[in-house]
């Protein structure tokens, strides 16, 4: 199974994750697919590799929360 889907999920807040979202490796960028739902930009960031896994899921976690 894949851990990462199977966690539980706390709410997070900008200000508890605001250093990780000014790196900007991912962010929204106000697009919709064709779904509707959010679409999540992943531009060049040349340390990508380097972030830690819980950084990623904190950054994409918040992601996906915002309505």
């Amino acid at each position: 199974t894949d851990e990462i889907m199977h966690q539980d999920i706390i709410p997070l807040y900008a200000a508890d994750i605001q250093d990780q979202l000014k790196k900007q490796f991912a962010y929204l960028s106000g697009g919709r697919g064709g779904d509707g739902c959010p679409v999540i930009t992943f531009p060049d960031y040349p340390a990508f590799s380097e972030i830690p896994e819980r950084e990623f899921q904190n950054v994409l976690t918040y992601l996906t929360s915002i309505p």
